[in-house]
């Protein structure tokens, strides 16, 4: 461990900024808490967390005062509340001038550990110094059933293929295709896998590298892409980033954006803009223009409709619908998504022909619309078998009171 000026005093600190999440972020720092992770040595690592709410309208204060009493319970830690909503980013930054850990640790407050999480991030790390961020395996639920979709780095050639890929059904298919195989590699890792890009929603990364960058977080983003950025600038440095399997969380995902989705949805346009203007220059912020107007194009809603008429609508239901598949498939993945054109989806893995919701999933996945594509991973080339649809709707008022749900089926938290 540093010591180099004085104030570090930790080898990890770990560092969330939140909004409108404040019970979330206790439950996070308890699970963080229950960690107790050892260095390669065998010793017990010291770790700190700094909390920064970044003036939330709805910051709970009861929650707020057992997130202060967390270091007389034997979690040292630091409270900063913000007098601003400084965005993600400039959140993080003031976050970091509270750290003192020779390793920084990156975590929204919808997370939840699994056992050995902090510990297998931080071996890894500290054993390959050619690497310059870690992340960990990541699941929507805690019943480690529907894995999350791990992130794609945003280039000029993925954000006119992806815009692409929003209307015209043969380059849907093929971006798809494209994003299943890269998908592939971090879903069924079994060892550390380097990527392009990690979440960041959970990633450790060293404070040297952090020097070295000149920098923590771009301030210029107001939320969303400031991870992509970080990532970026890591990877100029010439440090590899790697997903760690054996470290695992459950990311209960942008619990704080849907409490203002106006808000959010304006804040991630113009982090989008700054973003590609910043790696791309003039010919980014065209692009990114000239993608966006397309998309409002009656051309592009006209072809849009194409996509939905290639889903089997299974209708609306209270209860986990079965999804046949016609055939028995040896290997196959489902994936899910809120809309047809499935250009980000979580996924599960399975065997037989049909599938049906787990308690797990159905606890997590709130009242909504969902898409499911059913891909055949027996053959060398993954293949699209059909994509269905179904609207989760809640039971009425009269049969909730005379018939109670069963546990594995209530209506869990939103997405």
């Amino acid at each position: 461990m540093s010591s180099d000026d004085g104030r570090r005093a930790v080898d990890v600190s770990a560092l969330v900024v939140n909004y409108n999440s404040t019970h979330l972020a206790l439950d996070m720092l308890e699970s963080l808490a229950s960690q107790k992770p050892r260095a390669p040595d065998g010793r017990e690592l010291s770790l700190e967390f700094v909390f920064v709410d970044n003036d939330s309208p709805d910051l709970d204060p009861d929650k707020l005062e057992e997130i202060r009493a967390l270091p007389d319970n034997g979690f040292p830690g630091h409270v900063v509340l913000n007098d601003q909503n400084a965005g993600y980013a400039g959140g993080m930054n003031l976050a970091y001038e509270h750290a003192r850990g020779e390793y920084v640790l990156v975590l929204n407050p919808d997370l939840v550990f699994f056992d050995g999480c902090v510990e297998a991030l931080y071996r890894h790390l500290v054993s390959h110094p050619d690497v310059g961020a870690v992340g960990p395996d990541g699941w929507w639920e805690n019943g480690r059933e529907v894995r999350l979709p791990p992130n794609i780095l945003p280039t000029m050639w993925d954000l006119w293929f992806c815009t692409l890929a929003h209307v015209v059904p043969s380059i849907n298919r093929r971006y798809t295709d494209v994003r299943v195989r890269n998908a592939l590699r971090a879903w069924r890792a079994v060892k550390p896998v380097a990527l392009d890009m990690l979440s960041g929603a959970c990633v450790m990364l060293p404070r040297a590298v952090i020097d070295e960058m000149g920098g923590f977080f771009d301030g210029g983003y107001p939320l969303y892409y400031e991870d992509t950025d970080l990532f970026r600038r890591i990877r100029a440095l010439g440090k590899r980033l790697v997903l760690v399997p054996d470290a695992q969380i459950v990311h209960y995902y942008n619990r704080s954006g849907t409490t203002d989705p106006s808000g959010a949805l304006a804040r991630y346009w113009r982090a989008r803009t700054h973003y590609y203007r910043k790696w791309y220059g003039l010919a980014g912020r065209v692009s990114d223009w000239l993608c966006r107007k397309l998309l409002h194009t009656e051309w592009a809603r006209n072809r849009r409709s194409l996509l939905e008429a290639r889903v089997i609508d299974l209708g609306d239901t209270t209860e986990p619908p079965t999804v046949e598949f016609g055939r028995h498939l040896d290997d196959y993945l489902i994936e899910v998504c809120q809309d047809a054109a499935f250009l980000l989806a979580a996924g599960m893995f399975g065997r037989g022909d049909r599938w049906r919701p787990g308690p797990s999933f159905w606890r997590a996945f709130g009242a909504s619309e969902y898409y499911l594509r059913v891909v055949d991973l027996s053959s060398p080339h993954p293949v699209e078998v059909a994509m269905f649809r179904f609207r989760r709707v809640t039971a009425p008022a009269a049969r909730v009171a005379a018939e109670p749900a069963p546990e594995e089926t209530r209506v869990g938290q939103e997405v």
